[in-house]
Formats: structure tokens, sequence, C-alpha cells
């Protein structure tokens, strides 16, 4: 498993999560992209891997989901120690990333909290 993430995938993941009210997309450990140009400048110097920040319905609450390429998939990680879980997706697949991801989330925590959508 990469390390990072694909330029391509991180382009599309960001066109879709960027715009969001509710999701938000960042590098590890640095703010959150603002614009879809500041991910794809991003990428053309960094190969690491993504986080799309995710709240819960009505708490105050957030949820990681770590996100890197691993050949044409794209992985999904939540490395919580009382819920973690994992999905794949692949690349010709990421128009539904609410979905994978809301799913993910729903399965990690056994529907106790529910994600909001993008």
């Amino acid at each position: 498993m990469s390390n990072g993430i694909n330029a391509s995938h991180g382009k599309t993941i960001a066109e879709l999560v960027i715009p969001s009210k509710t999701w938000s997309l960042h590098p590890e450990k640095k703010p959150a992209f603002t614009t879809v140009d500041e991910a794809i400048d991003y990428f053309a110097d960094n190969n690491e891997p993504l986080y799309i920040k995710v709240p819960f319905v009505g708490e105050d609450d957030d949820v990681l989901v770590h996100v890197n390429s691993s050949g044409e998939d794209v992985v999904f990680t939540i490395s919580d120690l009382n819920h973690g879980g994992e999905s794949r997706v692949d690349a010709s697949h990421l128009k539904n990333l609410s979905s994978s991801v809301v799913e993910l989330i729903e399965q990690c925590y056994d529907g106790k909290k529910s994600p909001e959508t993008m």
C-alpha cells in the first residue's frame, strides 16, 4: 500500500469535497484546502495521504478519514481505536465518494452516530 495519494485521485477528491459545506479535505496536520487549485498545487509537490473531516449530525465530534492510493484503488481508513475500518474504491467510482465514506463511517460506528453528508 502506498503512503500517499495519486495526484489524479487527489484532484477528483478535491473537486468533490472542497465545495462541500460540511466536509473538509486537508493534508496531515495542516489546515483544510480552501480551493481546488490550492489542492492541485499541493499534489504537484507532495505525495502524502489526505484526510477528510466528516462531522456527525447534531454532535460536536468529527471523524477523520485517512485517504491514500493503492494502485488504481483509493483506500479510506478510519484509525480510531474503538471504531476502525477500511474501504477500497476503484478510482473510476470516486464520483460515489460521499456514499462510500458515509457507509464506512456507519459500519465503523455501528449506526450509533450519523455522519453529515456532503
